[in-house]
């Protein structure tokens, strides 16, 4: 994976956090400004996959995406909304950063 590559999933992974952030905001949808802020969001960050999709298989470029995106969503929902993993939790988060090493390791 060259670094370009890996620029664009971080980013695409960084932006489909800042939708799921947006999407909790929305309020079950309530303040639609939230919501459609978090789908302009995930449009930008599936344009950045598709650019990475260049380099990499597409599904491994959306592995690694969402990966990242579920490992970050979490550990930012812990300390914004106080939200708690229970162990087993903790343990799916290890394996999903488990698989991400394995699968950036994809020529």
């Amino acid at each position: 994976m060259t670094a370009t590559t890996a620029l664009l999933i971080l980013g695409a992974a960084a932006l489909d956090v800042l939708a799921n952030l947006l999407l909790k905001r929305s309020d079950g949808l309530t303040r639609p400004a939230y919501f459609v802020g978090a789908v302009l969001t995930v449009l930008a960050a599936l344009s950045l996959i598709g650019l990475a999709a260049r380099d990499l298989p597409v599904a491994v470029a959306y592995a690694l995406w969402g990966g990242l995106g579920i490992v970050t969503t979490a550990l930012l929902s812990r300390h914004i909304d106080g939200a708690r993993l229970t162990p087993t939790g903790w343990a799916g988060l290890a394996l999903i950063l488990g698989s991400l090493a394995v699968l950036s390791l994809t020529p």
